[in-house]
């Protein structure tokens, strides 16, 4: 066996052009002082050797690690799929890498990967926390974005990218209520806890305590099968036709399950509404009527916050709202569906 081969050196690379050590790092560094014939022959040498340079020795001398840290809840959703390829698009020439980590909702692992970062001496962090005890000492640390939900650890402290969540469940509700005149209106919900699912269901208590009508609340569900579980519970109590607000996807699917389960049409017996990308949706046949958070706009507010706070680290925190964009579609029925869908409740008799 040969063995692995050792990382060409700066010094390998000067050696091989016929120049000085310092020769090259200027060339690297793109400094002047360097005839064009000696850069071309240095770039030349580096191309032939594959030189890459040492991260931890620019590191040293620039007193940047060239890394932005992510951490987001849950890898297996798209929503966070989505926000992460947007952010990653708009990383600058001066950390041009993104370094993820995936919380699963986990207290203790998002500490594990704050822990990390720090140690790595990431340039920026951008997170979308559940409660690390360590997030405040790592904002006061390191550049910070929180980003769509927030927790009371950081609120006064730390720069935020926040989605209007509030305000477009109340737009969606209200359409329920005042458009389609619905007198039942449920709420199949995620984890309280988290701060824009509490903000979601704020915003559906206000419209339906506003319109004098009882609050049907099934919450603290995880996945589509609990949600599913609950809304069958709380739907069989139900005289259709009424209306179901989801506070994201994986309650979206776990309220169609009980739906189905039950026998009822989308939208003539029910009316459903949510918040959070569902694309998938379009396999079915249905267009879910929808408030999405515009991720593009989100990651850029968030570039712009973390930019600014690494020019300025005196800044006072900002937090920054973000209008979620509605789309409506046939679950509430002011789409008309078109063909058969594959899943909706019990077909019309003919």
């Amino acid at each position: 066996m040969s063995g692995r081969r050792r990382p060409t050196r700066l010094l390998d690379v000067a050696e091989h052009a016929g120049v000085s050590a310092k020769t090259v790092s200027r060339v690297l560094n793109d400094e002047v002082y360097v005839s064009a014939e000696t850069r071309e022959r240095v770039l030349a040498s580096v191309r032939e050797l594959g030189y890459v340079g040492d991260a931890a020795a620019i590191g040293l001398r620039t007193r940047r690690s060239g890394f932005v840290g992510l951490i987001i809840p849950d890898v297996r959703n798209g929503f966070f799929g989505l926000l992460t390829r947007a952010i990653e698009e708009r990383l600058t020439p001066a950390s041009p890498a993104l370094l993820l980590g995936d919380s699963d909702e986990d207290v203790d692992q998002e500490e594990r990967y704050l822990r990390l970062f720090r140690q790595q001496r990431v340039d920026g962090l951008i997170v979308l926390p559940c409660g690390a005890p360590s997030l405040p000492d790592a904002v006061s640390e390191i550049p910070t974005v929180v980003l769509d939900r927030t927790v009371p650890s950081v609120r006064g402290i730390a720069d935020h990218v926040l989605p209007a969540n509030r305000r477009a469940a109340e737009v969606l509700v209200g359409h329920m209520v005042g458009h389609h005149r619905l007198e039942r209106v449920a709420l199949v919900a995620g984890d309280r806890s988290i701060s824009n699912i509490g903000d979601r269901q704020n915003g559906y208590r206000r419209v339906v305590r506003a319109a004098g009508l009882r609050p049907h609340v099934t919450d603290g569900h995880t996945t589509p099968d609990e949600a599913a579980a609950g809304a069958y519970a709380l739907f069989r109590t139900l005289e259709p036709p009424f209306g179901v607000f989801t506070t994201n996807n994986r309650m979206f699917w776990g309220a169609l399950a009980a739906i189905e389960s039950l026998g009822l049409t989308v939208p003539r017996d029910v009316v459903v509404t949510t918040i959070d990308s569902i694309g998938e949706a379009t396999v079915t046949g249905l267009r879910p009527t929808q408030a999405v958070v515009p991720v593009a706009t989100v990651a850029s507010r968030t570039m712009q916050l973390l930019a600014e706070r690494t020019l300025d680290p005196t800044l006072p925190p900002r937090r920054v709202s973000v209008d979620l964009d509605v789309e409506y579609g046939t679950t509430c029925g002011c789409v008309p569906l078109t063909g058969s869908p594959l899943m909706v409740g019990s077909m019309p008799t003919p």
